[in-house]
């Protein structure tokens, strides 16, 4: 890679863990990463945040390199908070997600029951997902707890500061799409260049929500790809 040395930091989405993350782990190899646990989630111990900004607040004391951020779904929109506030993020790859992620009131209801809605899983990833993959998320989703995915829901339903930020953003924006992905808008692309046209997008097919898991090789190199176009123009 020519220019500036950069660094992946990768945030998954609402509910989830950095395993999320496995198979890009696998894909990126020696490439400069971190693929934390976000704050009350997996691994990390503490209390869930109650809303975007918490989660920035938190996150943000553990920069201090140059950085790529890579935000899945939820992990979208911390990383539109983020860049407003870091000038240590040079970039942002928003995976799946959008600067306004409303969560539908009947879902909030189900999850507030203590019920993970089963059509929510399922639309999570394209029809033809790999059997062994989606009994492997399946394994997750069971133990994870539903109050977990609640109060991550919330903080996506409440937060409405992206489309402002979003359309002041002054670093390179990369947006990467599931050609079969049946959570966002199917007109998610089309209002994100609305609001900002000089934004950088991929689809790739044959994926749904969860692109990162559905298909690492391909995800990989269109992520690598930007970081040492970014990493040329930072030079």
């Amino acid at each position: 890679m020519d220019g500036k040395q950069l660094t992946f930091l990768f945030l998954h989405g609402a509910g989830g863990n950095a395993d999320k993350w496995r198979k890009v782990r696998e894909h990126l190899g020696k490439t400069p990463a971190m693929f934390p646990d976000l704050p009350g989630h997996g691994e990390f111990n503490g209390g869930v945040p109650a809303s975007i900004e918490e989660y920035v607040a938190l996150i943000n004391q553990n920069i201090d390199e140059d950085t790529i951020v890579v935000g899945h779904s939820m992990g979208g929109l911390i990383a539109l908070e983020l860049a407003s506030v870091s000038d240590k993020v040079k970039a942002l790859v928003l995976v799946n997600s959008h600067y306004r992620l409303p969560v539908d009131p009947k879902i909030i209801k189900q999850l507030e029951n203590g019920i993970f809605p089963e059509n929510l899983f399922r639309a999570s990833y394209a029809k033809s997902v790999s059997e062994t993959l989606l009994e492997e998320e399946r394994k997750d989703l069971l133990n994870t707890p539903v109050s977990l995915a609640l109060a991550d829901f919330m903080s996506c339903d409440r937060y409405d500061n992206g489309k402002r930020i979003f359309a002041n953003l002054k670093i390179p924006v990369l947006a990467i799409y599931g050609e079969q992905d049946r959570l966002l808008p199917a007109d998610a692309k089309e209002r994100l260049l609305s609001v900002k046209s000089d934004v950088r997008h991929k689809t790739i097919a044959d994926t749904g929500h969860y692109v990162p898991l559905e298909n690492a090789e391909k995800f990989c190199s269109i992520i690598k790809c930007f970081r040492d176009e970014v990493a040329r123009e930072l030079n």
